[in-house]
């Protein structure tokens, strides 16, 4: 039996909103924004949810740099501090970097060394204490490698104050403070499909809820990509596990099912270990007995040394759908910096960091496919336009099957298309464009 679904917009609303002022958009402000779909096959009318996009908002301002974090360091080993200094002026500068630190014990060494790909780890054993020129709107990684003395107390903490000051004018500085706790370890945080404090997951113990839900069927694998994160002082061994039991009082799964533990070279591993500071890839392969039935289990992932106990959780999810019935909804982003339609590079998943200053626009693109065996009908793609934004015009909306119903320009609400049936391998794509508020 088919569902018929009916979208209505109301213009008074969307006019109302489009009339409302914007308060300017906080630096910082992370823009997350999810696509939905739904569609009725033989067995009835089902939703499913895309991947989730963020773009983080920079500031407009002459100088910045990145937010100091805390970490845990064993006595006589380093700590590395990762850092951006983002040239928000009108022209290229260069920024000298400096360092002060104080607390219970002081830092025998603070050096800082590029960093390039922001990965955490130096470039090469050149120090530096000037950053090459960087570009307005451009900028520039590095790290602080600070070693902690060999007589530091387990439980006494350091500052590390970290300036960057402009060359061409000295009076405009920004700084970040480092703070160093020395412990007896390493510790672990496990995030979610990249690292660093704003990933999925960051912070100590399992989540109330799932961070990701993944949509397969019975008997197909489905991948999630963990990283490991190891911010205590030293190295260490950590043993992986997966359980449907959020405690790991027992390390159970539902019959027939399977997780296989894979590392960034795709070899199958059982433990991996992270050195002080790291954060390695570790991929978590779930795979449902064959004759799994169709609905949402929690599944939770840990990393658990043997040696010390240092240990995280991270909980995720499975939806199995029926095998005739699966739509596959992919979410991608793009910047649209002067808000012409045209996009700025390519399309992708993750996020935007670079250009998305307020007063720029973004693209995004839904993707929905049939990845079953069967027709499927009544399909509803929809999206809402995320917060601290509003709804770009200049180049419509647009979708490649059936209707699509959009705001008006300026204004909130959603973007709808009405696609009707898609046959087994068909897809269909909408895209729209929001502007970030000025």
């Amino acid at each position: 039996m088919k569902t018929r679904l009916t979208l209505v917009a109301t213009a008074a609303i969307l006019a109302a909103a489009a009339n409302g002022a914007h308060a300017a958009t906080a630096a910082g402000t992370q823009i997350t924004n999810q696509a939905s779909a739904t569609y009725t096959d033989t067995t009835g009318t089902k939703t499913v949810q895309s991947n989730t996009v963020v773009t983080t908002v920079q500031l407009v301002a002459s100088l910045t740099l990145s937010a100091g974090t805390s970490k845990n360091g064993a006595a006589s080993s380093q700590v590395v501090y990762s850092h951006t200094i983002t040239n928000t002026g009108n022209g290229a500068d260069t920024f000298t970097l400096s360092q002060t630190n104080a607390g219970v014990f002081s830092m025998a060494n603070v050096v800082f060394y590029a960093d390039a790909n922001g990965d955490g780890v130096a470039d090469d054993a050149n120090a530096i204490s000037v950053t090459p020129s960087v570009a307005a709107g451009a900028s520039f990684k590095f790290v602080a490698v600070a070693t902690l003395p060999a007589g530091a107390a387990t439980g006494a903490t350091n500052a590390v104050t970290v300036k960057a000051t402009s060359v061409t004018t000295n009076t405009v500085a920004a700084t970040a403070v480092d703070t160093t706790t020395v412990s007896a370890g390493a510790s672990m945080d496990i995030t979610a499909n990249a690292f660093g404090p704003t990933a999925l997951g960051n912070g100590p113990g399992a989540e109330a809820a799932a961070l990701e839900t993944k949509t397969t069927t019975a008997g197909a694998m489905a991948r999630f990509t963990l990283y490991l994160n190891n911010n205590g002082g030293s190295s260490d061994t950590f043993n992986l596990q997966a359980s449907t039991d959020g405690s790991f009082g027992a390390q159970t799964l539902p019959d027939g099912w399977s997780v296989v533990f894979k590392d960034a070279n795709n070899q199958v591993i059982t433990a991996a270990t992270v050195a002080a500071g790291a954060h390695p890839v570790v991929y978590a392969e779930v795979t449902p007995a064959a004759g799994a039935v169709v609905g949402t289990t929690d599944i939770y992932f840990r990393a658990i040394s043997p040696t010390s106990g240092a240990n995280d959780r991270i909980h995720e999810a499975i939806t199995i759908v029926a095998a005739n019935s699966l739509l596959e909804l992919v979410k991608e982003q793009a910047l649209d910096a002067d808000c012409n339609g045209a996009i700025e590079g390519s399309w992708t998943r993750d996020p935007i960091t670079v250009g998305a200053v307020p007063g720029a626009c973004l693209r995004y693109r839904i993707t929905a496919t049939n990845k079953g065996a069967t027709q499927i009908t009544s399909v509803v793609m929809s999206d809402n336009i995320p917060a601290n934004t509003t709804y770009n015009d200049a180049s419509a909306a647009n979708t490649l099957l059936g209707s699509i119903l959009a705001p008006l320009a300026g204004a909130i609400g959603s973007v709808n298309a009405n696609v009707g049936a898609l046959n087994p391998g068909q897809s269909n794509a909408i895209q729209f464009g929001v502007k970030i508020n000025p």
